[in-house]
């Protein structure tokens, strides 16, 4: 298995996950051989990237942190949370409850674990796949961090609600590329907080400090934020987590208008803007969950040479376990290369190469 960006996707290779639409209906299936219409129709659905199948890297497993069906499930919550709200119903709380408490379940269970598989999300599905996610990176910080049971539930809660006041949205606004916003659009956007603040108040099961999470995730640490410009620690600390992790996923995940940024970089920014816009010692911890070099990336070593990564340990996070699969001259190689970079200190990455091999 391996990732690869879709303007590299090449006709006759094989998707190794299937693309699955919130409501269950399977888009793709695994295994399907790539051709040039799937190719247009995954273009036309904003997907930026798939995880595909070739000789070179068919026994690469990149495993999610937690298991596909629970994933599925949880995008549809949010999208039948959104659905609700639409026709009047209101947000069924005790479901989206329950599916954060299962993410929770299988993310303590294994605490060692890093973020190595980025979803595949078209852009109609932006909001409840985002979500999602930034529930999950959420909830590992929280672990990290050494949160309780009550602790990781009201955080995870409000991870997966931080964004619903988008649902308020005009039709036009939400599907604006938010590079392209009027200033009077920019106003409404940032409206959002306050959009979300207003529903989930509504409801007097959600404890205040799930509220202010979700009201607080567009403050910064040096006060530049918004609605209330409030700075340090005035900001509830679950929304100081859930501004990283939301940045987090923008950045890595990309957007329908802005194609993903490698998760190195992504990183590098987090740790640029600790200090300035998030709180330093939350940055650290949620790093401790990110592989640097995900399982299945492609990366150029410094010898030219192209490689996927096989392993990565938690400890040693820049000098993961490669398989060499082109020569310096960028040619697949006759023969498969695996080489542990902690045991060969001349050689070191220096940029991902999310580029098909000739």
């Amino acid at each position: 298995m391996r990732r690869l960006l879709l303007d590299d996707i090449q006709p006759g290779m094989y998707l190794s996950r299937p693309l699955i639409a919130p409501d269950g209906t399977v888009l793709l299936h695994e295994g399907i051989e790539m051709k040039d219409r799937y190719i247009q129709y995954l273009r036309k659905q904003g997907i930026t990237y798939l995880y595909v199948e070739e000789p070179q890297t068919r026994d690469i497993i990149v495993e999610d942190v937690i298991g596909p069906e629970l994933r599925q499930e949880a995008v549809q919550t949010a999208l039948e949370a959104v659905n609700d709200f639409h026709v009047g119903q209101g947000i069924k709380l005790g479901k989206v409850k329950a599916i954060v408490a299962d993410m929770i379940e299988q993310l303590a269970q294994k605490p060692e674990n890093m973020i190595h598989f980025i979803d595949i999300r078209r852009k109609e599905d932006y909001l409840f796949s985002h979500a999602v996610n930034t529930c999950i990176l959420s909830v590992m910080t929280g672990i990290s961090m050494g949160y309780d049971g009550n602790q990781l539930e009201e955080l995870g809660l409000a991870a997966m609600l931080h964004d619903v006041g988008k649902i308020k949205f005009p039709y036009k606004l939400a599907k604006k590329n938010p590079g392209h916003l009027t200033l009077k659009e920019k106003g409404e956007y940032r409206e959002h907080p306050s959009y979300t603040l207003e529903i989930l108040r509504k409801d007097s099961t959600i404890s205040a400090n799930v509220v202010n999470a979700c009201f607080q995730h567009h403050e910064r640490w040096d006060g530049s934020g918004y609605p209330l410009g409030i700075k340090g620690g005035a900001i509830s600390e679950y929304a100081q987590i859930i501004s990283i992790a939301d940045v987090y996923d923008r950045l890595t995940a990309g957007t329908p208008y802005r194609r993903p940024t490698p998760v190195y970089y992504a990183v590098a920014i987090l740790n640029k803007a600790a200090g300035q816009y998030f709180n330093p010692a939350i940055v650290e911890k949620f790093n401790e969950n990110i592989a640097l070099y995900p399982i299945g990336t492609t990366v150029r070593l410094n010898n030219n040479q192209t490689a996927v990564i096989l392993d990565v340990d938690k400890n040693c996070k820049t000098t993961p376990i490669v398989r060499i699969v082109s020569g310096e001259d960028r040619t697949k190689v006759n023969q498969l290369l695996e080489l542990d970079l902690r045991k060969n200190p001349q050689l070191f990455i220096v940029d991902f190469e999310e580029i098909t091999t000739s």
